[in-house]
């Protein structure tokens, strides 16, 4: 027994100490192997669950598209401030198309303490040397770039209505913007767009006044199209390399030289945008006849949707392409007092033009003949009832040009798309999906916004400093107490 104590036996043989460093050494083995299959598995196959109350829109199918025909690298910087207010939104946006895509890598640059890294930025993307908050794409040594400026729109209705001196931030356009940029790097070349003049039309050069086009110029360079001037006087035609006609407006008439230069266009296949406002005569009722279009000498209203007699809201859409996306909306396109623009019969051939009707009034609808005294409605001469604004023209069968057919659309105004009235409503969708529907391209304007939530904490004088003395007295004054507590105890 004395031996026994003071030589005691190993409690484990060698032979198990070995066997049990394997098992430890196999079991770590195995818990890397699994770890690096769960992230491997991870990695292909992601998944992300939104808990949170103010969930992250996904990514609309459009941007999938087009992020599915990347072949190569797509680098993204993001050329940006982090106190920025949208830098947070712009880099969560950012990592769902790195999600989506394993060709889009997204790189961040903080231009304030990186010195360095900017200068190579602004060199390599050719940027100026005061460029900042800026969002940069590049691919196969070509670079777009979104500007932060661009990326918000605003309710403006409390400021303009005198009942507060602040602007809030409604929505966040970032992926409209970024996708526009995405495919005007893959697209091989850039749809071209010609503006009509020479006939008082809408000035598309500038933003600044309210009757001008500007805006929407900017609407379309951001839809990754060119814009120019084209005058049809003297022996100019409509340029080949015209993909879409836009008369805005005109309030002298076309002459007849123009018209057959026009109409020549459209026959080879052409696509025309015609915004044509009431009271003017344009010179064009004749040639639109022959397309299918009756353009009324009138002003439509509609019962409960106009404004001081000033603007109609019309919210009666027909079943086309271009108003698909809106669905069913309680927003309508605000239009000042169109014209009628009715589909009439050109025939049942198979080359007869197809004219849709786009948007109109409702049954309480009416079309004045005499509106340029008064909007009093003559039953002898005045139609009510359902009174249609806008078509689309489509004849088909053409081989001449790209695209094979002839689109038109045709709408009795042309207020609705200035620099003052394109944000209202759904005036820049309506105008973008019709200029995307005459391209035959993919719309990019359809691809929402997406709302920013502003939580606003307001207290009084009197709660404001109970929260102070909560957070100066309260919780330290707690935390000593707990402190006395718990000496208090153990010392008894």
């Amino acid at each position: 027994m004395p031996d026994e104590l003071d030589n005691p036996q190993p409690s484990f043989s060698a032979a198990r100490k070995f066997g049990a460093g394997v098992g430890v050494l196999v079991g770590v083995v195995a818990l890397l192997a699994i770890i690096v299959m769960v992230n491997f598995l991870a990695a292909r196959h992601s998944r992300r669950f939104v808990l949170s109350e103010d969930r992250v829109a996904a990514l609309a199918p459009l941007t999938h598209q087009v992020l599915g025909a990347l072949t190569n690298d797509l680098q993204v910087t993001v050329f940006f401030d982090p106190d920025e207010v949208l830098y947070t939104h712009i880099l969560q946006l950012l990592r769902q198309y790195e999600n989506a895509s394993p060709r889009v890598k997204v790189t961040v640059v903080n231009y304030l303490i990186e010195p360095a890294r900017a200068e190579e930025v602004k060199t390599r993307c050719k940027l100026g040397p005061n460029a900042k908050d800026l969002i940069i794409f590049s691919l196969s040594g070509n670079h777009r770039t979104v500007r932060q400026t661009e990326l918000s729109e605003y309710d403006t209705s409390q400021l303009l209505a005198g009942k507060s001196q602040s602007v809030k931030r409604k929505s966040f356009t970032g992926e409209s913007f970024f996708t526009a940029a995405i495919l005007g790097l893959i697209e091989s070349r850039r749809p071209r767009a010609y503006y009509l003049t020479g006939h008082s039309e809408h000035d598309p050069t500038t933003a600044t006044t309210q009757t001008g086009y500007g805006k929407l110029t900017m609407l379309m360079q951001a839809n990754n199209m060119d814009t120019q001037l084209l005058a049809l006087a003297g022996t100019n035609e409509v340029p080949a390399d015209c993909n879409l006609l836009i008369v805005g407006g005109p309030r002298s008439p076309l002459t007849q030289t123009e018209v057959e230069r026009l109409n020549r266009y459209l026959n080879q296949g052409g696509r025309a945008f015609f915004l044509l406002r009431a009271g003017a005569t344009t010179g064009l009722e004749e040639l639109l006849r022959q397309w299918g279009v009756e353009l009324g000498d009138d002003a439509v209203t509609d019962a409960g949707q106009d404004r001081s007699e000033s603007y109609v809201i019309l919210k009666n859409f027909g079943d086309h392409e271009i108003l698909r996306s809106f669905g069913i909306t309680q927003n309508g396109l605000v239009l000042s007092l169109p014209r009628s623009v009715t589909p009439r019969s050109t025939g049942q051939g198979s080359d007869a033009p197809q004219v849709r009707s786009l948007v109109g009034t409702s049954e309480n609808g009416a079309a004045v003949a005499d509106y340029r005294t008064g909007l009093r409605f003559d039953p002898r001469r005045d139609r009510r009832g359902v009174i249609s604004v806008a078509v689309a023209v489509e004849r088909g069968g053409l081989r001449s040009v790209e695209g094979g057919s002839t689109r038109m659309v045709v709408v009795g105004e042309s207020l609705f798309l200035d620099n003052a009235m394109l944000e209202n409503s759904i005036n820049r969708d309506f105008a973008g999906n019709a200029i995307n529907w005459l391209l035959d391209r993919p719309k990019l304007v359809g691809i929402a916004p997406r709302p920013v939530r502003e939580y606003v904490f307001q207290t009084s004088d009197s709660q404001m400093q109970a929260l102070q003395g909560i957070l100066l007295v309260g919780l330290p004054g707690a935390v000593l107490a707990i402190g006395v507590l718990v000496w208090f105890r153990r010392r008894s």
